[in-house]
């Protein structure tokens, strides 16, 4: 029973991570696609989309058909990870004032077909073999001799993009700069360190010590949800004009009406599905529910993570977000005196009324009833 707890735990997460990246994947093609960094930013989003999705739909699946099928899609992802990495490391290098005179260029397109002849030999059972399920903790796909090549390039791959995020590290200048540099560097942990598929090399020592595999899985994504938010954070300041109050609000609103509402939605669902037969049929009402509930809380407790967030300019901020309310244009001032003159006329039975004002002996402004 532990394990299934574990194991359903973990499938939660997995999806979580899914709808995270998605989530900001659309942030960053919103708000600024425009920014080189962003876009590959938004590229990586999509291989770790891919990725979980293919993880995510392969765990809930019984036919062993379309269980290697969607773990094959998961090598699509896979499989653009370095080259991805590879373009958002020149881009940020370029951001400190070293663009690439050519050579970095090259090895980024170089990475890219590299990657799509692994594309091609995924579906060919090349790059990794049939599906396993006998002796596993979980069905994953058999390790093949270009597995190790791959493997190879992917370690290859991720360490010279770190070397270009070191060295861009080291270019910066202000304080603010190299702190969020190190909130990149540390984020883009998350889906060089969480995509990739261990047990092809690890499965074994899965199957043998299998509480610890899961309770591993399930800390490890927990970690990668955090990271990748973090890493959004970062990216989020280039190319863009924008404090870090509006980023930081913006970005915290986004995650929580979007893949934090979601999840929770999805979870609760699955809980009640997995209780029994009895409680299947409350599981539209719970998703309702559940869904209001989160707009209810994320409303509520604004206040809260604004505080948490922005500290001692939340007066200041609250006098700017009421400033919209606070201002009257001449509609505005015109329709609110017509609502208290019909309240007037309605207490003292009145059939007409007006109110006018007066500018310099000239008329300037009437409403009347």
């Amino acid at each position: 029973m532990l394990i299934g707890i574990l194991q359903t735990t973990n499938q939660l997460l997995t999806v979580g991570i899914a709808i995270t990246a998605f989530s900001l994947l659309l942030y960053a093609l919103s708000f600024n696609l425009k920014n080189r960094v962003a876009r590959s930013f938004a590229f990586i989003m999509g291989c770790v989309v891919v990725v979980f999705v293919g993880e995510t739909v392969a765990s809930v699946l019984s036919s062993t058909e379309w269980i290697e099928a969607w773990l094959r899609i998961q090598w699509v992802g896979l499989v653009f990870l370095p080259s991805a990495y590879l373009q958002i490391s020149d881009a940020i290098l370029a951001t400190t004032g070293r663009p690439s005179r050519g050579r970095r260029t090259l090895l980024v397109r170089l990475t890219y077909i590299i990657s799509i002849v692994f594309l091609v030999a995924i579906p060919t059972s090349r790059l990794v073999g049939p599906l396993v399920v006998e002796g596993v903790v979980t069905p994953h796909l058999e390790r093949t001799p270009l597995t190790w090549v791959f493997s190879a390039y992917y370690l290859i791959g991720m360490v010279w993009a770190w070397v270009n995020f070191w060295r861009a590290y080291k270019r910066t200048v202000t304080s603010s700069s190299r702190r969020r540099m190190g909130y990149l560097i540390g984020g883009a942990l998350a889906p060089a360190l969480g995509s990739y598929p261990y047990l092809l090399f690890g499965s074994v020592f899965a199957y043998s010590h299998r509480i610890t595999f899961w309770v591993a899985a399930i800390l490890s994504n927990i970690l990668v949800s955090f990271l990748i938010i973090l890493m959004a954070y970062s990216v989020a300041f280039f190319g863009v004009p924008w404090p870090d109050r509006v980023i930081k609000r913006r970005l915290v609103k986004w995650v929580m009406r979007g893949p934090i509402t979601a999840s929770t939605v999805l979870a609760a669902v699955t809980i009640m599905r997995r209780a029994g037969d009895v409680y299947a049929d409350f599981a539209p009402v719970v998703m309702v529910g559940t869904l209001l509930l989160m707009q209810y809380l994320i409303t509520i407790l604004a206040p809260v993570w604004e505080r948490l967030l922005l500290g001692g300019y939340q007066e200041k901020l609250r006098l700017v977000q009421t400033l919209e309310e606070r201002l009257l244009t001449r509609e505005d001032l015109r329709q609110l005196l017509e609502a208290l003159l019909a309240a007037v006329c309605d207490c003292l039975q009145a059939k007409d009324a007006f109110l006018a004002s007066v500018n310099f002996q000239e008329l300037d402004f009437l409403v009347t009833m």
